[in-house]
């Protein structure tokens, strides 16, 4: 009897060890980990549909996209509303139109 408990016990504490062991995460699985992890609400809730689906894009670096285009000095199509707005003041009508299409369309 005392035989068999010493080979439960080992088998035991072999599959505990076994167990133990974290596998390697590949590097690209990794952010997806720390961003599951952090997807929580300001109450310390978990997230769940779209906001977590928005925080993980956000976290993932999703949005990563738009802000290099602005680092790279490419103008955006709301900037360039708002400066060819600028540049069209006091003109009017077809005159405005035309200015506007030529100048959104740089």
């Amino acid at each position: 009897m005392n035989h068999r408990s010493l080979i439960i016990l080992a088998s035991l504490f072999a599959a505990n060890v076994a167990l133990a062991q974290s596998p390697v995460a590949a590097p690209a699985t990794a952010p997806a980990s720390n961003c599951e992890s952090s997807a929580v609400s300001k109450t310390g809730k978990p997230l769940h549909g779209a906001a977590k689906a928005a925080y993980m894009k956000k976290c993932a670096g999703g949005d990563a996209a738009p802000a290099a285009k602005e680092k790279t000095g490419k103008a955006t199509q709301q900037n360039k509303m708002v400066s060819c707005n600028k540049e069209a003041k006091g003109k009017t009508g077809d005159e405005r139109k035309a200015f506007m299409k030529d100048c959104l369309s740089k």
